[in-house]
């Protein structure tokens, strides 16, 4: 029975070949393979009309000669992802995998135990829970581990969200995995009491099509976050079930989608023995948004605010702290400063660092090799960062900044600015 929907680009690298040792295949078992696979697509494929199509370019990939195992294996992968446009299609070399997956199948676990085992050293995917200035939260994760498995680290890194007053999903780096990991963790953004539809999907499921919904869980441990600004970070990476959390999230309204187009790849998939030897990854579903009943396969998500991947969590702090700042807001505001200098680009000359450096009222400025540190009662150094025109952030605090009291253009002292607005200046005494 099927019970979990798996798409991720993840599962090419799951299809790595086994510790057996490959083997040349002369013409007649590449012949074989072929058969079995297409008997396999018959089975499986969602997409029946494209079979003949790529049956073809199978039969075109036979080598007159013997080939070895693996380099057949990934020739038919090229061949099928070549005829259907489907960038999810593998094929796989791992006779140790075939059998891991049939016992696990066996035993009624929708992975193996090894897959498990990596994906909890892992930490299931989630690189990245944090704070940040200004009221944010930030979570990054890397794949969508099987919540069965991963409810616990998932609940923990939503936490981090509790009480924020903005949302950051950072899946730039997400090749996509189980897709009930995005309805737990989207569930955590709609109130409770209410029924919010995430997904449409139909599968084959034995020759038989099926067709689902997939909707908001009526309990998340912890808190929900149901009110608060959410915005998702793509890269041209983000693939499958990453793509689909922002799709239908951008759709439903509930997040702004800040970065580059992803990678077009919606279809879910399931891994299939060939036989013994091969494995295969074959889309055997499709999945649509609640709204518009599209999907993105082929195009990508295209973000509501394009820039490229490596500013993109700059772009979103931001784009979360600009409308409160501009409101009023004064934790905002002074979580803004360095947002913006560093979207500026803007770095300080040495010798702007160098006229820093110097002894003050009861502490000293020391030049060091990467920039400048703060010097206090001989014991206590704490390193400032650049974050404006003689402005410096204290690294470890954020309470209060540092800076430069220039008189024609040469420092005269240095001003302690305290996040309330209070200002305190040290005259400077060399």
């Amino acid at each position: 029975m099927f019970s979990r929907i798996f798409i991720s680009l993840l599962a090419v690298a799951a299809l790595a070949p086994g510790s057996v040792f490959a083997q040349a295949m002369d013409q007649k078992a590449q012949r074989e393979v072929v058969s079995d696979l297409k008997v396999a697509l018959r089975q499986n494929y969602i997409f029946p009309e494209r079979i003949p199509a790529i049956s073809a370019e199978l039969d075109r990939r036979g080598q007159s000669g013997p080939i070895d195992a693996e380099k057949f294996a990934a020739a038919l992968a090229q061949g099928m992802v070549k005829a259907s446009k489907d960038l999810h299609f593998s094929v796989a070399f791992d006779p140790d995998g075939v059998t891991a997956d049939r016992r696990a199948k066996a035993d009624g676990e929708t992975t193996t135990q090894a897959q498990r085992d990596s994906e909890r050293a892992a930490n299931f995917g989630f690189r990245d829970a944090r704070r940040l200035d200004g009221g944010l939260a930030y979570v990054r994760f890397d794949f969508f581990a099987d919540p069965q498995y991963a409810q616990e680290t998932a609940a923990g890194a939503m936490r981090f969200a509790e009480g924020a007053k903005g949302l950051i999903f950072d899946l730039r780096y997400n090749n996509g995995g189980v897709l009930e990991m995005a309805q737990f963790l989207m569930s955590y953004l709609f109130p409770a009491g209410k029924e919010q539809e995430f997904f449409d999907y139909n599968y084959n499921d034995q020759g038989a099509r099926v067709e689902r919904s997939q909707w908001s869980l009526a309990a998340v441990p912890g808190q929900r976050s149901a009110d608060i600004p959410v915005v998702v970070l793509t890269g041209s990476t983000s693939f499958s079930s990453a793509e689909w959390m922002a799709f239908s999230l951008q759709r439903l309204g509930r997040a702004t989608v800040i970065g580059e187009r992803t990678a077009g790849g919606a279809h879910p998939v399931t891994r299939v023995p060939i036989d013994d030897r091969f494995m295969l990854q074959v889309p055997f579903g499709q999945i649509r948004d609640p709204v518009h009943g599209q999907d993105f396969e082929g195009v990508g998500v295209t973000p509501d605010l394009v820039v490229p991947a490596s500013g993109a969590l700059l772009a979103a702090q931001r784009f979360l702290l600009r409308g409160r700042a501009e409101a009023g807001d004064a934790d905002a505001r002074w979580a803004l400063v360095p947002i913006e200098f560093a979207i500026a680009g803007q770095v300080p000359s040495a010798r702007d660092l160098d006229d820093a450096a110097g002894a003050y009222e009861g502490r000293t400025l020391v030049r060091t090799p990467t920039g400048i540190a703060y010097h206090w009662r001989d014991r206590f150094v704490l390193a400032l960062d650049p974050i404006g025109k003689d402005l410096f952030a204290v690294q470890g605090t954020d309470d209060y900044r540092f800076r430069l009291v220039r008189v024609a253009g040469v420092v005269t002292g240095l001003e302690r600015v305290e996040k309330s607005g209070e200002t305190k200046t040290y005259r400077r005494l060399d």
